[in-house]
């Protein structure tokens, strides 16, 4: 992530593994077709239904389905010390898990979340499904709670050997079953000499922006081809928010006016309000910086994963806000909830006030920060969005054809829509 150029297509937490097209992706060069039957992950995505036109999902970083790449000793200069439990494993695999992972099994509240919604489902028949295992966390939580079989399918080989040392370590190796492959390519027969359907299906696939990692591709193919009838499913939803933000410190890193009388105005031809950039790329959290919001934070959209399917996102919506105050809208920020229990009343999210006393959320998760422009008056130079307090504004949310990332504009008036 640090110092990465993406274009419009972000880095989620975990970093994009390639440049998605709609119907090619790039691996070393080359260009696959999804549907000449060789056999590959393009070919397993089209017949399982992810691909068409909802687009590529993510791939996770260093899976077998993203293609072999350089280890991480491989890649240092040959007179570094690189210590020899690090040589052998994917370069990709050590960046994301010491640059998310961590921060992420120390999100205490994240894990409160899970064991909160696992507890209020989980009883001695239970057959927990979990898909992106990670170290295994979440499968023993399940198994704690008293599941009677908790399978957990991780993409990563050296992942996958990492949670089953740390699932033996804790005594639940009997009780706790890792696959070593893409959610994709597990079939009923496999999980059936565990002990037939699962009951539950767990995951926490949650990018940046809510389905920045592709969440819904991944938990509606499980659910429908893996879960058993009737279960449950852990987070049941979630929905991306945003807010108008006016803050001169973001000002301050993403645009320029003058220096001791020297104009350097004109170099704002060059600011991008075009892409979502991620906080973590800007290297702060976004609590850290002064900031105002100047409408209300608003759902974009909202994801049923115990029964929306993918291309629920449309291509488009358009949202009708009333600026509370009178200001300049520097971005739009995009945050998230998901939510479990009863009425919901579990709610884990990515607002800067949700996050403020949390640093491991900021460092794994962060928001995603668009910068807004007035799109009405075309120029040179953008030309800064001023709003009144009171003025009626439509939010336009645009969503990649894959749901991966998303991009705003901001009009003046009512949206015709609503």
């Amino acid at each position: 992530m640090r110092g990465e150029q993406m274009g419009t297509r972000p880095p989620q937490r975990r970093r994009m593994a390639a440049s998605y097209e709609y119907e090619y992706e790039e691996h070393d060069g080359r260009y696959d077709d999804p549907e000449d039957g060789d056999g590959s992950f393009d070919d397993r995505i089209a017949t399982t239904g992810l691909h068409g036109f909802s687009g590529r999902p993510y791939v996770p970083p260093a899976s077998s389905a993203d293609g072999s790449g350089p280890s991480f000793g491989d890649n240092m200069e040959s007179h570094f010390v690189v210590p020899r439990r690090l040589r052998d494993k994917p370069y990709e695999l050590i960046e994301a898990a010491n640059d998310w992972h961590y921060a992420m099994m120390n999100d205490l509240p994240r894990n409160e979340f899970y064991r909160s919604a696992l507890r209020q489902l989980i009883t001695p028949e239970s057959f927990v499904l979990e898909i992106g295992a990670g170290s295994g966390l979440l499968s023993i939580i399940a198994a704690s709670l008293g599941a009677r079989r908790v399978v957990a399918i991780e993409a990563n080989m050296h992942l996958a050997n990492v949670a089953r040392q740390i699932i033996h370590a804790n005594g639940y190796g009997d009780r706790i079953h890792i696959i070593n492959k893409m959610s994709t390519d597990v079939s009923p027969e496999e999980l059936a000499q565990y002990g037939g359907r699962p009951t539950l299906l767990l995951s926490e696939i949650l990018g940046t922006l809510l389905l920045g990692e592709s969440a819904l591709h991944y938990v509606a193919d499980a659910r429908r081809r893996l879960l058993g009838p009737g279960g449950a499913v852990v987070p049941p939803r979630g929905a991306q928010f945003a807010t108008l933000v006016e803050s001169f410190d973001i000002a301050s890193i993403t645009s320029v006016k003058s220096w001791e009388g020297i104009s350097l105005d004109y170099f704002n031809s060059l600011q991008d309000t075009t892409s979502m950039v991620f906080t973590k790329q800007y290297g702060f959290r976004f609590s850290s910086a002064a900031y105002t919001e100047l409408a209300p934070r608003t759902p974009v959209l909202a994801i049923d994963f115990s029964a929306d399917e993918v291309g629920v996102w449309g291509g488009e919506s358009r949202t009708t806000l009333r600026a509370t105050r009178a200001g300049t809208v520097h971005a739009v920020m995009a945050s998230w909830e998901v939510y479990a229990g009863e009425a919901d009343a579990l709610c884990m999210a990515t607002h800067p006030d949700a996050t403020l006393g949390n640093f491991p959320r900021d460092m794994q998760w962060g928001q995603g920060l668009q910068l807004i422009e007035d799109t009405s008056v075309d120029g040179a130079k953008p030309v800064p969005f001023v709003v009144q307090e009171g003025e009626l504004l439509t939010l336009v949310t645009r969503y990649s054809v894959d749901g991966v990332t998303l991009q705003f504009e901001l009009l003046r008036g009512a949206s015709s829509e609503e």
